[in-house]
C-alpha cells in the first residue's frame, strides 16, 4: 500500500533560493524514478525543510533506488526519511515475487503506476520495473501516462469527442501506437509478455449503447481472444499483444 512519508532535507548550501531550487529538482526526479507520487509539499522548520510525500511501497524511499541523477543532487542534503502511515486512499500494491505477464494500463488513475501485475492484477511500483529506451529514469512511461489522461479528460468532458474517441479505442491512433510501443521495449527488458489495455468499448455512461459493443474479435488481427482473470482486463490477443475488458451492456 501506497504510504503518507516525510522526506527531511538538512542543506549543505547556504542560499535559500538554491536550496529550494535543489529540493524540487530532487522531488521531481523522485517521482520520474517511481519513488513518489507526483504532488508533494515543502515546509520550512528551523534549520531543515520537510517534504510531504506520498511514497509507493515501505523501502521505495531507499537510497538502493537512486538513480545518477538523484545521487548528483543529494550530496548538497543530509536527507532522513520517515513512513508516517498508510496512504488511506490507496489500495495495496503487488507484491508478487513472479509475474506471469504485464498490462499497461493508463487509464485509471493520473498517480497510480500503470504497470499492472498479471498474476495478482495489482500496480507493481516502478522501482521495480527497469528503464526502457536507454533512459535513466521512467520519463517516457510516466510522459505518456500524463498525455493520455489528457486525452482521456477532454474525451470524458465531451470536448472534440470524433478526435479523442478514436486516440482511446482505435489501435491505429497515434496515441495507441505510442503506448504499443512501450509495451514492445518493456517486453524486451522484462522477459515476460507485456500487453497493453486497449479501451475499446470506451467504457462509461455517455452514449452507452454506441460506445460500449463489445468486441468479439481481435480488431488489429481479426484473431480469436483468450480469456484471461486480472483485474483490469478479462480477453486478452496474444499475437497482438492486446488486451481488453468487457462491457457489461446487456447482452452478457
Amino acid at each position: 500500500m501506497y504510504k503518507v512519508a516525510k522526506l527531511i532535507f538538512k542543506p549543505r548550501v547556504k542560499s535559500e533560493e538554491e536550496i529550494l531550487d535543489k529540493i524540487d529538482a530532487i522531488l521531481s526526479m523522485l517521482y520520474k524514478n517511481g519513488q513518489i507520487l507526483d504532488n508533494w509539499i515543502v515546509e520550512s522548520r528551523d534549520k531543515c525543510y520537510i517534504a510531504n510525500v506520498i511514497t509507493t511501497d515501505d523501502d521505495s524511499l531507499d537510497s538502493k533506488y537512486y538513480n545518477g541523477y538523484i545521487l548528483k543532487e543529494v550530496e548538497n542534503f543530509e536527507i532522513d526519511t520517515e513512513i508516517i502511515c498508510d496512504d488511506p486512499m490507496a489500495t495495496d500494491s503487488c507484491h508478487c515475487d513472479e509475474h506471469n505477464y504485464y498490462i499497461l494500463a493508463i487509464y485509471p488513475s493520473e498517480n497510480s503506476s500503470p504497470i499492472i501485475c498479471g498474476n495478482c492484477g495489482k500496480e507493481i511500483s516502478l522501482i521495480h520495473i527497469p528503464y526502457i529506451y536507454k533512459e535513466e529514469e521512467h520519463y517516457s512511461i510516466l510522459n505518456f501516462q500524463r498525455t493520455y489522461n489528457a486525452v482521456d479528460t477532454l474525451w470524458m468532458d465531451s470536448l472534440s469527442d470524433r478526435f479523442t474517441k478514436r486516440q482511446i479505442v482505435d489501435h491505429n491512433s497515434q496515441l495507441n501506437k505510442i503506448g504499443m510501443e512501450i509495451c514492445a521495449e518493456l517486453e524486451m527488458k522484462l522477459g515476460k509478455p507485456v500487453y497493453y489495455l486497449l479501451c475499446n468499448p470506451i467504457g462509461g455512461w455517455f452514449e452507452f449503447e454506441k460506445n460500449n459493443k463489445n468486441l468479439t474479435a481481435c480488431p488489429k488481427c481479426n484473431g480469436e481472444f483468450s480469456k484471461i482473470d486480472n483485474a483490469y482486463a478479462d480477453k486478452v490477443c496474444h499475437n497482438c499483444r492486446l488486451a481488453f475488458y468487457t462491457v457489461d451492456d446487456g447482452t452478457q
